[in-house]
């Protein structure tokens, strides 16, 4: 088994938090290659004890059991099937009076820490006796006992029977028999079943859905990539569809209510705020409002304001405005005093916001702003809205601070309004697309041909470039679009067309989820690349408080990066030691979600890469996604695309699209249907990273990656492209040093690809550099690339120079006689006879390479020959690191001179 991560690295608050932080990831150690048969064919004894727990700690969190005895529960539940952890399959009954047996197992389990007494012991074997359906069957059923024994049962038998792999319907009935005697009261279970996932929106969807349930009773009990199940004593018997498209629109609303700037306005009328804004951050509102302020401050035109001087003046009449000068009304006249009268209008439509009369909205002004009563009286002739702030200005003695607190009154007032309000409006658009992404069992509407028809009908031009064709389409320009996002219709190309940019034409739910994902995530300030989406899926069957958890490690990611940017992975860790290390960083990383409720059964990450090639970034991003989706105490199902909406999934691991054909070698299918399959990828993409880190620095590091995980087309091509960037790292690299770090590695992989046509060109190969590391075949320098591969490059020269009506005899006897005679000239006692029978063997080695590989055919063999001298050259050291590790080694020239 790989080697796998952990990324829970908190101490564990919760019994929840201590079994996936501890005991899962032991579960998939001790038990993932443990198969099953029969009803649960296709799943591993892992993920069976994984679900029985997932679902022990949330029914037994919903029955109430005892703080104290559900470490118990849990405990039983990990060890429940001892027949299958027997190696010779003794029946529970058995197995579960085998004290020894008992307890060996729950130390496997690590849950033998929960298990601290005799008693505990005894409630533990009673409860793996009874979960098979077994009567009682000791003398235990003659003697008093806790009657929540048979409760705890159920919910173990329940836990059970939760991924039996029959049809739902028929699951269902048996969850529900047990768990009415778990809760001790009737038991209704039903599914809510995504019909579609587009990201946050779904998730803002999921999280209304779960909200509405509770308020009528329901819990959840269950999380699936496609939904959710929920458990009550009864269902439902109204249409909640209305209710629940309220509550997901006031969950949209917040999220693009975070965007304050937005909704704290300036307009000619005055700053106005939002009822958005103010459900989010009062104080941040404030901040807006103070900086809006400043700025008309800086706009100050004295002309201008005089003229509106005039007109307000004019319209209030003579009386009024002598009135109003005895009294210390004096209009506007500098900056300061401008600001205060936006200031005092801002209140003022802030208040009426609020359902206030004019009167009563300047009394509370005067209160908060200083304005005596007999000023305030005196400006009761003037406009409200825009006479009164230009000659009550000079009165507001509190200035700034005045108008906050006005402020923060009327948008107390404005909240409390809100939530007196008995029913929400909802858009039919809204309630329409509740319907249509999630399927619940109470309002059952079939649309299908509706939107047959809508697509039918719908004029070409306005074809959707996003989502489907529907009545509810708009018209967005790109930044409100995906990156990439196709144009229908190139009305600014036509005669007489318009000069801006083409619009696209969106499904209008399509187009929502993405401006939601674009506010959402902390994407980088600057996006020099279409980001990558990896959606991760929460595994089927999983408990609630796995969602808070993996919440809780997302949100820790986030606070990585104070700053709000993307969090990007440590590469030289991860490359070099297989470890997740997250940092800030401000261009490349993941884009996580600002909210946790954007986090649901599915959670959509973008990954941008800067300037990195596509399928450099699919690389790079499929081995972050298996490092994650492969850790021992988080890990689930993952897909990776360039697309935001992918299809929901539940019978597969994981997929990868769009991988590109130079890529399928190493990454297969993209179709990853086990565990196994993802692990064996991962192990892959963790030696090519290891090569790549062993050969080229960091900052080229990507670059060799992406040019080894492309010579896996042809496997024996990794020799020479890890030769090519050991020269271009160093001028005088040592290829022995070169080899002990790329070895192991190397070898892995080269195990791990699909067997290939070379077989037999590496096996003749290796035979010839074991024959020249024995023989010591070299050149004059041992320490020299070109000196080491010389009798391979005396072979290569002379199948050049071969003609075709040459014997091959001739050519490799000559070949034989020269390089004999090569060694005999350069070293320094000359050579044996021995040396030439050592040289004879070794060139009919290459000879039978050169006839049953290349089929005597130059043109093949030499359009390979870098290739085959850079394999050579590692072969060599392979072959020498052996030699010498043998005991006794003595060369063989001293041998024969002997």
């Amino acid at each position: 088994m790989i080697k796998r991560n952990r990324l829970l690295n908190r101490p564990p608050k919760s019994l929840e938090e201590r079994y996936f932080s501890e005991i899962r990831p032991q579960l998939y150690e001790n038990h993932a290659h443990h198969h099953q048969y029969g009803v649960r064919k296709g799943t591993t004894l892992a993920e069976h004890l994984d679900s029985a727990c997932q679902f022990i700690l949330t029914v037994s969190r919903i029955a109430e059991v005892p703080e104290n005895k559900r470490p118990l529960l849990l405990a039983a539940t990990a060890v429940h099937d001892l027949n299958k952890l027997d190696p010779q399959e003794r029946k529970v009954k058995t197995l579960a009076r085998n004290k020894d047996f008992l307890r060996e197992q729950l130390e496997k389990g690590c849950v033998l820490p929960f298990v601290a007494t005799e008693d505990d012991f005894e409630l533990v074997r009673k409860l793996i006796e009874r979960h098979s359906g077994h009567n009682v069957s000791d003398g235990a059923r003659f003697l008093p006992e806790d009657p929540n024994i048979e409760r705890w049962a159920a919910m173990l038998t329940a836990a059970d029977l939760f991924d039996l792999g029959i049809p739902d319907e028929k699951r269902f009935r048996k969850l529900e028999t047990e768990l009415t005697v778990a809760f001790d009261r009737s038991c209704k279970l039903f599914r809510v079943r995504l019909c579609e996932d587009k990201g946050y929106i779904t998730a803002l969807l999921l999280g209304a859905c779960e909200e509405v349930l509770q308020k009528y009773g329901l819990h959840s009990l269950a999380i699936f990539p496609d939904g959710e199940l929920f458990e009550g004593e009864a269902l439902p018997n109204v249409d909640l569809t209305k209710e629940i498209a309220a509550v997901w629109q006031s969950k949209i609303d917040q999220v693009f209510g975070n965007n304050i700037e937005r909704l704290v306005r300036p307009t000619k009328d005055g700053i106005k705020v939002t009822q958005q804004a103010i459900q989010q951050n009062i104080d941040e509102v404030l901040v807006n409002v103070e900086a809006l302020l400043e700025k008309k401050k800086a706009s100050y035109k004295s002309e201008k304001i005089a003229k509106d001087v005039t007109k307000w003046g004019d319209a209030a009449g003579t009386e009024a405005l002598k009135k109003a000068a005895e009294l210390g009304l004096i209009p506007v006249s500098n900056s300061e005093e401008f600001a205060i009268s936006e200031g005092l209008k801002a209140a003022y439509l802030s208040y009426r916001e609020a359902g206030l009369s004019p009167k009563e909205v300047w009394d509370k002004i005067a209160t908060h702003t200083g304005i005596s009563e007999q000023q305030r009286i005196a400006i009761e002739p003037f406009n409200g809205q825009y006479g009164r702030p230009l000659f009550a200005a000079k009165a507001a003695v509190k200035g700034i601070d005045g108008i906050k607190e006005a402020l923060k009154e009327s948008f107390q007032l404005r909240t409390e309004s809100t939530q007196t309000s008995e029913e929400i409006e909802v858009s039919e658009e809204i309630v329409a697309a509740v319907n249509r992404m999630v399927n619940l069992p109470f309002a059952i509407r079939l649309n299908g041909a509706n939107d047959l028809n809508a697509y039918v009908e719908a004029n070409p031009r306005q074809r959707c470039s996003l989502g489907f064709t529907s009545t509810d389409i708009d018209e967005l320009i790109s930044d409100n679009m995906p990156p990439g996002t196709k144009v229908q219709a190139f009305s600014n190309r036509l005669p007489g067309g318009i000069s801006a940019e083409p619009k696209r034409q969106a499904d209008s739910i399509a187009a929502l989820a993405y401006q939601l994902m674009a506010v959402g995530a902390n994407f980088p300030a600057v996006k020099k690349q279409d980001p990558l989406y990896l959606h991760f899926s929460l595994p089927k069957g999983a408990c609630p408080e796995f969602l808070r958890i993996w919440r809780d490690y997302i949100d820790e990611l986030v606070a990585t990066n104070a700053e709000g940017g993307p969090v990007a992975a440590d590469e030289l860790q991860l490359y070099r030691d297989g470890i997740l290390k997250f940092t800030a960083n401000k261009v490349v990383g993941f884009a996580l979600p600002k909210r946790r409720e954007f986090v649901h059964s599915n959670i959509v990450t973008p990954i941008g890469w800067g300037d990195a090639n596509a399928s450099l970034a699919l690389l790079k991003s499929l081995r972050l996604g298996l490092e994650i989706s492969l850790s021992l105490d988080i890990g689930f199902p993952f897909t990776l695309s360039s697309n935001l909406e992918v299809e929901l999934f539940n019978d597969i691991y994981g997929r990868v699209e769009g991988i590109p054909a130079a890529l399928q070698p190493l990454l297969g299918s993209g179709q990853y249907q086990q565990r196994q399959d993802a692990e064996k990828i991962l192990e892959r993409l963790r030696c090519i990273g290891k090569l790549a880190i062993s050969v080229a620095s960091i900052q080229k590091a990507d670059d060799c990656l992406y040019d080894l995980s492309r010579a896996c087309v042809r496997p024996i091509e990794l020799y020479y492209v890890l030769i090519r960037w050991a020269l271009r790292e160093q001028d005088e690299p040592n290829f022995r040093l070169v080899w002990s770090r790329i070895s192991i590695p190397l070898n892995t992989l080269l195990n791990l690809m699909p067997s290939n046509e070379n077989t037999l060109l590496t096996q003749y190969l290796k035979e010839s550099a074991a024959i020249a590391s024995e023989a010591k075949l070299w050149g004059s320098s041992r320490d020299k690339r070109t000196s080491l591969v010389e009798p391979f490059a005396k072979f290569t020269a002379a199948v050049r120079s071969h003609k075709s009506y040459m014997d091959l005899d001739l050519m490799f006897a000559a070949l034989v006689q020269q390089y004999h005679t090569r060694l005999d000239r350069i070293r320094e006692h000359g050579v044996k006879k021995t040396k030439y029978e050592q040289i004879k063997r070794y060139y009919a080695v290459l000879r039978k390479l050169y006839e049953e590989v290349y089929q005597s055919r130059p043109e093949k063999l030499l359009a390979d020959q870098k290739t085959l001298e850079a394999a050579y050259l590692f072969f060599f050291e392979e072959a020498d690191a052996l030699l010498k590790s043998k005991p006794n080694n003595e060369s063989v020239e001293a041998t024969t001179s002997l």
